[in-house]
């Protein structure tokens, strides 16, 4: 008859034991803390472990609680079993009987043992596993599906919610609190003070006979302190919320819980200082820009907050930046040689058709060098720049950055100089790393296990290292900005950049110091405006509170940011106009360039010419003593312009003298500049189309020049002074347009016109 029931068993199939479950997503930091505890499938906080991770006091307390002989029977232990019924049929008190193995079985074929034919289920199904199982896997079984209180299975998912330890660090009244409770879950579960108390009541007995087997240290180990809760630790909601979209189970995330706290303490702290503002959310991300990893991401000012969208993960959500791209124009611009960080832009009126973008202020300050004008966050010379550019590399670098819902190059024009796409938070974090890692792009980790993928690179380490040059004269909000004075004040420096969104709907500052990269926007979910919300007003505090407070957590100092071994020369620059010195420059300052990239020329501002003693006029020669020469700045009559309206009187070189009128072209000066139309710009224009026809052409001379002679397709269109406006309707097809000054030097674009239904 025996051997009937063994082959019964032997024909059934196995069990499934550990891998029919499914367990909590664990997520911890870096440095093995962890971050979030999830349910599994079935609501259950259940952790799966190894057997060799568990304590082996744990192993040991269990055995002497619940199965002294589990090594030496088959699953059911006969003696144990025949003392039971016994109790049963006198009377006495009734004892437990089942194994450890007969508990697996009951928990796993959800058995009612409290009936006979229950009873006699669970001792099949246990001599069932027991042919398919070893021991150790039975144990193992028992340590991770046993019911310790409430919705709370296995000893380590029971240590991390009622003692906030991992299992492998349990003291030994931890332990023999946990052994007890999986005997009578319900009413030992540590969850309220009466559970702990029946708990430890039970424990009690079990430390009575630990004491006999382990008497040497038992006393010490025994009166260590016990206390308990409930530990479900839900930190980073945003960036945990990501990570379980990404992957399952146990999760190494790159994060840095105490990075983290601190981030979202100063952040919730800062959003509350200044509600009288109407600041009431905000985001902040924290990346170690040498790694791409992800330290903090803080994605609003309170995640439960409903009133304040505060499940939105700001660190995601798509904005407009503002200027905080900027700086990836100039970086551009001096990869592609358009300028050095000493190079003078103009920062003057101008219309791009029916674009015309003002600055920030409404003002104008005529020159500017690139430093300046990226650090004051300038916006003509921005989008003068992204003309300038070879096609579609801005656009192309956003793209290849993995900016998301990029539309096509034309829907943007100009304005994606000024925050005419919407970038995320992670974006910015990653763009501004890039600067960081010598020009070379990595998208973020979020994940230790996360491969890393290839780099791409997106400048040369040369154009990375001077735009985060140019940024560094970018004072904190606390000081006065003063570029190319002495910048001091922290024993690091900060490369960083603010913005501010159309309308006053976003507010940003975006930065490196030490190793990492800070990106923070403050702002409203919904795009309510704020006219609070610009980047130095309210972002840059912000950044500039959490910057301080990580660097003295973290002992920043000194500077990882060096030219060191980058192809760099330095060369004497004219102050003025941002060229190669030359003998009549009055100031000079030294600027690095790219040898064999950046287009640098003989400065020709300054220029020496003769005047004639009687008149005062210019002369075509130098004849002494009849004339003498005398220096003149012979800026551009928009840049002039921009001077006057400043209040700045700029002496103008003379007229010509008479008999000078036949050569005077013949003299050095420069051609007029044509500001508009740009070259190779293409008009559409619709059939049967009255209004919007005329494209406007606008011009700067030099400043000896007075009128400025307009050809199109060779024929006279019309004159106008140096900065002065001239409409055209042009037939369709290519059109040439000519721009002559009064002593013949000239400049030529060429454009489209294109007729469309």
């Amino acid at each position: 008859m025996a051997l009937v029931a063994v082959a019964a068993l032997l024909l059934l199939r196995k069990p499934e034991l550990l891998n029919a479950y499914t367990y909590s997503d664990r997520i911890y930091d870096r440095n093995g803390q962890l971050l979030h505890l999830g349910l599994s499938l079935d609501d259950k906080y259940r952790i799966r472990v190894p057997l060799q991770e568990i304590p082996p006091a744990a192993r040991k307390a269990l055995l002497l609680y619940e199965d002294r002989w589990f090594y030496e029977h088959p699953g059911v232990n006969p003696a144990s079993m025949l003392r039971a019924v016994w109790q049963m049929l006198t009377g006495g008190r009734r004892q437990g009987a089942s194994t450890l193995t007969m508990q697996v079985a009951r928990i796993v074929y959800h058995i009612d043992s409290s009936s006979v034919s229950g009873k006699l289920l669970q001792i099949v199904r246990a001599l069932q596993l027991e042919i398919f199982y070893s021991k150790d896997e039975i144990l193992e079984a028992y340590f991770n599906l046993a019911p310790y209180g409430g919705n709370i299975e296995g000893i380590a998912a029971a240590a991390q919610v009622w003692f906030n330890t991992p299992v492998s660090r349990l003291n030994l009244p931890q332990i023999l609190t946990l052994t007890v409770i999986p005997q009578n879950p319900v009413k030992r579960s540590p969850a309220t003070p009466a559970g702990l108390k029946n708990a430890e009541a039970a424990a009690a007995r079990l430390k009575e006979l630990w004491r006999e087997k382990h008497p040497v240290s038992a006393d010490d180990d025994l009166n260590l302190p016990l206390s308990s809760g409930r530990f479900l630790p839900h930190e980073a909601p945003h960036a945990v919320r990501r990570l379980r979209e990404t992957a399952r189970g146990k999760i190494a995330a790159t994060l840095d819980e105490n990075l983290q706290k601190q981030t979202e303490a100063i952040l919730s702290k800062y959003v509350k200082d200044n509600a009288g503002r109407g600041i009431f959310n905000a985001a902040a991300i924290l990346v170690d820009y040498k790694t791409a990893e992800v330290l903090a991401a803080v994605g609003s000012a309170d995640f439960f907050n409903e009133k304040i969208d505060g499940q939105v993960d700001g660190t995601a959500a798509l904005r407009s930046p503002g200027s905080a791209l900027k700086p990836f124009i100039y970086a551009l611009a001096l990869d592609q040689g358009l300028i050095h960080p000493r190079t003078m832009l103009k920062d003057v009126p101008k219309n791009y058709g029916l674009y015309t973008p003002e600055n920030f202020d409404r003002s104008f300050y005529g020159l500017v060098n690139a430093t300046q004008a990226l650090v004051y966050s300038r916006n003509i010379p921005a989008v003068d720049l992204l003309l300038r550019l070879e096609e579609n590399s801005f656009y192309q670098m956003l793209e290849k950055a993995g900016v998301k819902k990029l539309k096509t190059p034309g829907y943007y024009g100009l304005a994606l100089a000024l925050g005419g796409t919407e970038v995320s938070a992670q974006d910015l974090a990653a763009l501004y790393a890039m600067l960081g890692n010598g020009g070379k792009f990595r998208p973020l980790r979020w994940r230790k296990d996360e491969p890393q993928l290839p780099e791409t690179a997106m400048l040369s380490p040369e154009a990375a290292f001077l735009t985060l040059d140019m940024l560094s004269y970018n004072a904190p909000v606390d000081r006065r900005r003063l570029p190319f004075a002495k910048r001091s004040g922290t024993p690091y420096k900060v490369y960083w950049k603010t913005g501010t969104s159309y309308g006053y709907k976003d507010a940003w500052a975006a930065g490196l110091f030490g190793d990492f990269v800070l990106v923070v926007w403050v702002g409203n979910f919904d795009g309510t405006p704020n006219p609070a919300f610009t980047g130095r007003e309210a972002a840059a505090p912000l950044f500039f509170r959490l910057v301080r407070q990580i660097a003295a957590g973290r002992g920043i100092a000194g500077d990882s940011i060096r030219p060191d071994g980058l192809n760099l020369s330095q060369a004497d620059i004219c102050a003025a106009t941002g060229d190669l010195a030359d003998a009549y420059c009055p100031q000079t300052v030294k600027s690095y360039f790219i040898p064999g990239v950046t287009r640098i020329k003989l400065s020709g501002v300054s220029r020496r010419i003769p005047i004639e003693v009687a008149s005062g006029l210019r002369a075509c020669r130098h004849t002494p003593p009849s004339t003498r020469l005398e220096t003149y700045d012979f800026w551009p009559t928009d840049v002039l312009q921009a001077f006057a309206r400043a209040g700045i009187n700029i002496r103008k070189p003379p007229a010509f003298a008479r008999d000078c009128a036949q050569v005077a072209s013949l003299l050095p000066g420069k051609a007029p500049d044509i500001l508009f139309p740009a070259d190779n710009s293409v008009f559409i224009r619709r059939h049967g189309q009255k209004e919007n026809r005329t494209i406007p052409l606008q011009a700067a001379a030099d400043s000896d020049a007075s009128v400025i002679y307009w050809f199109v397709n060779q024929a006279l269109a019309g004159q106008t002074r140096p900065g002065e406006t001239l409409e055209i309707v042009p037939e369709p097809g290519r059109v040439e347009i000519q721009a002559v000054d009064d002593l013949g030097r000239s400049a030529v674009r060429n454009i489209t016109v294109k007729l469309i239904d």
